[in-house]
């Protein structure tokens, strides 16, 4: 493992910038951490995590984190895009770049464009909470948690090496996946299920005139809505960054419904039977190779 990377940039640091850090933290004791304050006034974020001992040094220069040996991209993905950019001309020869947005083509694509193939090494630690925020990150987060890299051709062998250290030594699992494929397994997995999610609760507070359906709601619809407690802003990007994917499974999970809704409409016990079995089968499977 390369134990040159010693000083670490964070651009973007809530929830999940701030797992990624506690965890670096807990593992290299000689890293020094410095991230980038967008405010013209005091982050609270990074105000915390200084308090904590998490973060040695807060800026608001962007070429002051460029000088970093690694640089996390943490920030909603549209703008870890902008930030990639604005980064691109003022890094090392060196210098590696990394990111944790759970889209992972349009940022790969850009990466190449600016000639940073060497460079970019994409990131995307499967994990989270419904709640947002540095205040609510942990350590043990990537914990027992798949996390994606998806590394160019070009991607300098000493930065996957030191990633995939980190993972393993965070006790996750490093998988490695070309960025398209990762988009559209996301779609089906993550980003689709949140809109899901979220049209459901939409559709919910929309027949909940007297406060009733709120009244009544227990562990069923709160289990599969609580995805939908997750930042509006990060999810507005994901859908933009991931369009093609999500609209693609969007458009057979439409069809699917369709077919549930003409079973039921016909009373057919055989078809809805089968709907309901094939569900379990496939969901039960998830549930085994978790024990």
């Amino acid at each position: 493992m390369n134990n040159n990377y010693k000083k670490i940039g964070f651009i973007g640091f809530g929830l999940i910038g701030g797992a990624v850090a506690r965890s670096l933290k807990n593992i290299y004791k000689d890293l020094n951490i410095t991230a980038y304050n967008y405010r013209t006034s005091e982050n609270p974020n990074l105000t915390l995590a200084k308090n904590d001992n998490i973060i040695d040094l807060i800026t608001s220069s962007i070429e002051e984190v460029s000088k970093s040996d690694v640089i996390f991209l943490c920030a909603p993905v549209q703008k870890n895009l902008m930030y990639l950019k604005e980064i691109a001309p003022l890094i090392n020869e060196d210098t590696m770049i990394t990111d944790v947005g759970s889209v992972k083509g349009d940022i790969f694509t850009l990466a190449l464009e600016l000639g940073l193939e060497k460079n970019f090494l994409g990131g995307h630690p499967m994990t989270g909470k419904e709640k947002a925020g540095y205040a609510y990150s942990s350590a043990n987060m990537l914990k027992d948690h798949i996390y994606v890299m998806t590394p160019s051709k070009e991607t300098l062998p000493s930065h996957i090496e030191w990633l995939n250290d980190f993972i393993l030594k965070s006790e996750g699992t490093a998988v490695t996946l070309d960025p398209y494929e990762h988009d559209a397994i996301a779609a089906g997995i993550s980003h689709a299920p949140h809109v899901i999610s979220a049209n459901l609760v939409n559709t919910v507070a929309g027949f909940d005139t007297n406060g009733n359906y709120e009244l009544l709601a227990a562990g069923g619809f709160k289990d599969i809505t609580r995805i939908s407690s997750s930042s509006p802003e990060m999810w507005r990007d994901i859908c933009i960054t991931n369009k093609a994917a999500i609209l693609k499974f969007i458009d057979v999970y439409e069809e699917n419904i369709g077919k549930i809704k003409k079973y039921i409409e016909n009373e057919d016990q055989d078809e809805i039977y089968k709907f309901f079995e094939s569900a379990k089968i496939y969901r039960d499977s998830i549930i085994k190779k978790e024990d």
